[in-house]
């Protein structure tokens, strides 16, 4: 029996999820679905109209300051309004409520002036007068607020839809409002129509704790009578359309038709907004409109609104795309979504679309599991969310459905989780014996990496520190550093005073790398100490340091290297060159390679006997010659080819622009140079460089170079 439960208990887990999807509005994963739905139109924003239909004339804090506070004589508003209509455009809505009298209206002035002065108003015009003048424009049409029980002051409106095509039985799921709010009945008159501005009586429901609107409502009833939202009302004012078309079933809207254009709706006649982003053009300031700013073309064949932009005035709508919007930018985006024919659709079916895939997805995860190793059913999972969340966002880029792959996928998880568990179970004992290689494994590599920390120790402990080894010396300066490639290395360089005046430098490349270039190296150095000393001649020294590393050697190894000795009051320098790089001279300002090509010979342990000429030079007080292995010059970028190297050219071109610093710091630029060129890819080879530079004969160092 106990095995029985853990064998059912994914398929209850998997059972109960599609129990919360059915459910989702009432639990915190609707805040999850809202987040993922925000994140598609993130993702692909509605394209901005092209042909920018939408103009608002905002009252903003501009034109306040102009004419002052509102609420503004109406004669004020009329003139606005006239100024719009001189440019004939498609269409002009007022985003705003005018329920009461003008207060600047003459009756009502005098009504606060004592009688024999108030008979001096009698022959003054009513502001309200001119703003139903104004309106009787065709297309003109006003705001009114939906109310959900009737308030002192409340007005209904007198311009419903002169048709709807809708049966009784399919008008309950629109949103019904018992009164409204609406303008002077002159007014009302006037204006050629209405349209409500406000949300449906359960829209706070849908929103989630940041209030982000997403869907507006598209139609509602009003005291029984139908009418469109603002944005929709100017639209069907300005095609001439007295008919709105409804498509619809049994569960309720599907689209709303105004001339050859359409929205997708829910079944409360609520559209899914597909928000584009937020623009400045789409706004123009009242005060510059009545200045005569914009010529009257500005606004032909427009739809243009007159709304509110000014802090402490305005509604602020949260959208989305994370804007902060003033409410009027919603009204433009309903109306070039219309313009467009395009809404965000999640119809009654694609619920139940979600729930079917659960329940499919699930079962066969859950058969499949059951068989298959650890790591391919978490790679199967982990595919399948990648495929929901994938098929979410291809649903919205390319079809604008809002399809929840994110929720299927969290939903999967206890199942899976559960069946994953019965599955490592079975897999405990593997697991156990992989660990136990694995730490052996790892005992292994950490006393090997040991092993190669201590020997790259002794191996850079065998190399003279310049600045410390001629630390008082006035007549020359030294300085080097070496970078293995791997934890040791083949290269070397070596400096030390064969006598009181003269100098010997080295530097040189084992062929090979790691542990066996290593060992080599460090015999190397030591023979080549150890002989150079001993000859007075440095082609003697060079050959008997070629037969002796010769002597022994299995791995039949081979080292390039140059050999130099300066006589450190005189400036001459003596220099053999087996079959290494040629060092760089810069003197004043230039950079050459030092002549080598005569004497040029093979690497030593090349040839086992070869007699290696030298040559003789004469530096000059200031004269800086590098050092440097073919880990500078051979430093690759990228995938390293041959086209593509450090080279001795840019080293010459790096060695003439040395800054002014000390000659240890203008070792370590070269080397970050070289760093830099490499960006970032794991060195090839041993980096090796060395400086020296000869003050003169004098044993002043000349200042910097420049």
């Amino acid at each position: 029996m106990h095995k029985r439960w853990w064998r059912w208990l994914p398929v209850i887990l998997l059972g109960a999820g599609a129990f919360l999807l059915h459910h989702l509005e009432s639990t915190p994963l609707q805040a999850l679905q809202s987040a993922l739905f925000d994140r598609y139109q993130r993702f692909a924003p509605r394209p901005q109209h092209p042909d920018q239909p939408v103009l608002i004339v905002g009252i903003d804090s501009k034109s306040l300051a102009e004419y002052g506070q509102w609420p503004w004589p109406r004669d004020l508003l009329a003139r606005l309004v006239h100024t719009l209509h001189a440019g004939e455009p498609l269409a002009l809505g007022l985003d705003m409520v005018f329920a009461e009298r003008d207060q600047n209206a003459p009756e009502l002035i005098a009504r606060r002036l004592p009688a024999d002065q108030a008979t001096s108003l009698a022959g003054l015009p009513d502001p309200d007068d001119a703003l139903q003048t104004a309106l009787q424009a065709p297309a003109t049409v006003l705001a009114t607020i939906g109310l959900s029980r009737p308030l002192p002051g409340a007005r209904l409106p007198v311009h419903p839809l002169p048709r709807l095509p809708l049966p009784a039985d399919q008008q309950a799921p629109l949103p019904h409002f018992a009164s409204a709010l609406s303008s002077l009945p002159q007014l009302q008159a006037a204006a050629a129509g209405e349209g409500f501005i406000n949300a449906g009586p359960g829209e706070a429901a849908n929103h989630d704790q940041r209030s982000v609107l997403r869907r507006v409502p598209s139609i509602a009833f009003i005291a029984d009578q139908p009418y469109l939202s603002l944005p929709l009302e100017m639209v069907r004012q300005a095609l001439g359309h007295d008919v709105v078309e409804i498509d619809y079933d049994s569960h309720g809207l599907r689209a709303i038709h105004l001339g050859d254009y359409h929205l997708p709706t829910q079944a409360n006649g609520e559209i899914l907004l597909h928000f584009s982003r937020p623009s400045a053009a789409h706004h123009l300031s009242a005060a510059d409109v009545l200045a005569g700013l914009y010529p009257p073309e500005t606004f032909n064949q427009r739809l243009v609104l007159i709304a509110f932009n000014s802090i402490g005035l305005q509604d602020r709508i949260v959208t989305p795309l994370g804007d902060s919007l003033p409410g009027s930018d919603i009204h433009a985006q309903v109306i070039e979504s219309l313009l467009a024919s395009h809404a965000l659709q999640r119809p009654f079916w694609l619920p139940w679309l979600e729930i079917v895939l659960l329940l499919v997805i699930g079962s066969a995860l859950l058969w499949v599991l059951s068989r298959w190793k650890p790591r391919y059913a978490v790679a199967t999972f982990a595919a399948t969310g990648g495929l929901l969340l994938t098929a979410g966002y291809a649903a919205f880029a390319y079809g604008g459905w809002l399809f929840d792959g994110a929720s299927l996928f969290l939903l999967l998880s206890p199942a899976f989780i559960m069946q994953l568990g019965n599955v490592l179970i079975r897999a405990d004992h593997a697991r156990r014996e992989n660990a136990r290689q694995l730490q052996k494994s790892r005992e292994e590599a950490a006393r090997v990496a040991g092993e190669l920390d201590a020997a790259r120790r002794i191996q850079m402990g065998l190399l003279p520190d310049p600045g410390r080894c001629f630390a008082g010396e006035r007549r020359f300066s030294l300085a080097a550093l070496l970078e293995p490639a791997r934890a040791v290395g083949g290269d070397y360089y070596d400096c030390f005073m064969l006598d009181e005046t003269r100098l010997c430098i080295t530097i040189a490349d084992v062929s090979g790398k790691g542990v066996p270039a290593s060992l080599f190296m460090a015999m190397a150095k030591t023979l080549g100490a150890t002989l150079l000393r001993r000859h007075a001649d440095l082609t003697a020294g060079t050959h008997d340091l070629e037969r002796e590393l010769s002597r022994e050697n299995p791995a039949y190894l081979f080292v390039t290297a140059f050999i130099g000795v300066l006589d450190v009051s005189t400036g001459e320098l003596e220099y053999v060159c087996a079959g290494h790089d040629a060092p760089l001279l810069r003197r004043n300002g230039h950079v050459s390679p030092l002549p080598t090509a005569d004497i040029a010979g093979p690497p030593l342990c090349a040839l086992g006997d070869y007699p290696y000429p030298s040559a003789r030079m004469q530096l000059q007080a200031g004269d800086l010659l590098c050092l440097y292995t073919d880990g500078v010059s051979e430093a690759g970028s990228g995938a390293a080819s041959a086209q593509d190297m450090y080279g001795s050219a840019r080293l010459q071109a790096s060695l003439a622009d040395l800054p002014a610093l000390p000659l240890q710091d203008r070792c370590a630029l070269l080397r970050d140079r070289v760093r830099a060129f490499e960006a970032g890819t794991a060195p090839f080879d041993d980096l090796t460089l060395v400086l020296l530079e000869w003050h003169g004969s004098d044993g002043l160092p000349p200042p910097l170079p420049a």
